[in-house]
């Protein structure tokens, strides 16, 4: 429940929810809408202006209307956030189902002072609803092959490792990658790939009993989970040898004759601790040990195989981006008091032809360690500064600075050349760097953001408060900008703990002269908070997904 002292005027909360894409309304004690947004006003077919001072009653039949109105009873006698499904007519006089989420909400000079009021949101989850009733069979099973989907295949195994956890049962878990199916697909046509597909997914149930699961996982990739018998380790050999035999045999298609091959990795439950999520990825870092080592045959998981897997990651990366497998996608930031677009954060993302997406928590490391942030650094920021021309003057562009990047000597020669290339005006750049020790301690790092400055490019200091090397870096450098990190903005407004440090940190940048921007804000309630602490932007998933928008505006 939402007791602040002050959470701002009705234009400032217009504002916020102004932002927000899905509907959301905002109704006074006797059940009026006081406030909604544009995405309320599509749903319900008319302009706000004759709908404020309505009820749900001159919008809705009479049944929809009694429902959603006895929700907010709820809110109002318990004074906490209530969630329901309902059924809702829109404007286009169709049924949908909604998820509606109402939260109280306070406003008034002081807590327990001012007007109750409910916050509201609506999520059309029609599509979900119409798919699960259709058929639950095909929710959780490929449509292509008639075998178990990935959904399928990981219950099940979630479901076996409990009972391996309970009783000491025995399962074993093999993952089969196609070699040579990416050149049969281009040769014939993708109708001829997916007959290749229906013919191995019907060879791969032929290999293991009935009480075993094959499934398809995706794309030319299939599973198979075994379950209980003596020696299963050797069986599970064995069926992968098989597997790699049927798998080879010709098939047929359109009057010619083709062939392809499996790699096939191997992993066994062996410790009571072992996961279904570990278990994947051990097969997948032996399939991967095959792959490598030529392809068309089986591998057990090993722990030496780590170090190898590690290795060859190493070496792709060193290629990912003269392969164009590395892009930037953007991440709004918003200043909800005043209901602007102030920015986009570009974010590097890397699609390995073998992993598909590898986490930056991954591969920036890497990155770091083999020398290579300096050259994909230089690409982010070329792409950003691109980018960033073809938004309104008034959006910059944030780019991260590895601590790497910051003490070498390129980076203000890079930014020059990036913004001379683009056109783009040097305030419209902000470059974020993250608090180190080699950082604070380099001379010419610090003489290197004194230049960045002074041309014009705005500095921004990331995982406010995290480090222990904060304030030292705050004393010797006036910072543009500040980003509270996610972890202080998870449990607002309810975590009075957090409240008080985030407070404290907005209080403490802004006396130095910077602005604030909150990462992760997911809820509205965690942007009320914010506005009322003063912060000054925000970015998070309420706002816009980074993946969403590899091309913006």
């Amino acid at each position: 429940m939402l007791h602040q002292r002050l959470l701002g005027s009705a234009e400032a909360l217009q504002k916020i929810i102004d932002i927000i894409p899905s509907p959301v309304f905002v109704k006074d004690a006797g059940h009026r809408w006081v406030l909604m947004n544009g995405a309320m006003e599509d749903a319900l077919g008319q302009p706000r202006s004759a709908l404020l001072g309505k009820s749900d009653y001159d919008a809705f039949p009479p049944d929809e209307a009694a429902a959603f109105q006895s929700t907010d009873d709820l809110v109002f006698a318990r004074g906490e956030t209530v969630e329901s499904e309902e059924r809702l007519t829109n404007a286009q006089g169709e049924h949908r189902q909604v998820v509606i989420r109402k939260t109280p909400l306070r406003l008034g000079p002081g807590p327990g002072l001012g007007a109750l009021f409910i916050v509201g949101t609506i999520h059309d989850v029609t599509i979900y609803r119409e798919a699960a009733a259709r058929s639950h069979f095909h929710s959780r099973h490929d449509m292509l092959t008639g075998l178990p989907n990935r959904t399928l295949f990981q219950e099940r195994l979630r479901e076996a490792v409990s009972h391996s956890n309970r009783e000491l049962d025995n399962i074993a878990v093999l993952l089969i990658d196609l070699d040579g199916f990416k050149a049969v697909n281009d040769a014939y046509g993708h109708e001829a790939g997916d007959e290749l597909l229906r013919v191995i997914a019907a060879r791969l149930t032929e290999a293991v009993r009935a009480s075993d699961t094959v499934a398809r996982l995706g794309g030319d990739e299939f599973g198979i989970l075994l379950r209980g018998g003596l020696n299963l380790q050797d069986a599970a050999r064995r069926v992968a040898a098989e597997i790699c035999e049927v798998v080879a045999v010709p098939v047929q298609l359109r009057q010619s004759q083709t062939r392809v091959s499996a790699s096939v990795g191997i992993t066994h439950f062996s410790n009571p601790g072992t996961g279904p999520e570990e278990l994947l990825r051990q097969a997948d870092i032996a399939m991967y040990s095959v792959k490598r080592g030529g392809r068309h045959g089986h591998q057990a998981y090993e722990p030496g195989l780590e170090i190898i897997a590690n290795r060859q990651l190493h070496a792709d990366l060193r290629h990912a981006l003269e392969r164009h497998q590395l892009h930037v996608v953007y991440q709004p930031q918003w200043n909800p008091p005043d209901g602007e677009l102030t920015g986009y954060e570009a974010l590097l993302r890397w699609e390995h032809p073998l992993y598909g997406p590898v986490p930056p928590a991954v591969f920036i490391p890497i990155a770091e360690q083999s020398g290579l942030i300096g050259i994909f650094g230089e690409f982010v920021l070329r792409a950003a500064c691109t980018t960033a021309m073809q938004w309104p003057p008034g959006v910059r562009t944030t780019v991260n600075v590895s601590p790497l990047q910051l003490v070498e000597n390129k980076l203000l020669a890079e930014v020059c050349a990036a913004l001379t290339a683009s056109g783009l005006p040097a305030g419209r750049l902000e470059l974020e760097i993250t608090e180190s020790k080699p950082a604070v301690d380099s001379e010419g790092a610090l003489i290197t953001l004194h230049q960045l400055k002074k041309l014009g490019v705005r500095i921004a200091l990331d995982d406010f408060g995290t480090g222990t090397a904060s304030l030292d870096m705050m004393h010797r450098f006036s910072f543009d900008r500040m980003k509270i990190d996610s972890r202080f903005v998870a449990g607002l407004p309810e975590d009075t703990r957090g409240h008080a440090i985030v407070g404290s940190l907005i209080s403490l940048a802004h006396k130095l002269g910077a602005q604030v921007t909150a990462e992760g804000v997911e809820r509205m309630e965690q942007a009320f908070s914010l506005m009322e602490l003063g912060c000054d932007e925000m970015q998070g998933y309420l706002f816009g997904h980074p993946d969403a928008q590899t091309s913006v505006l």
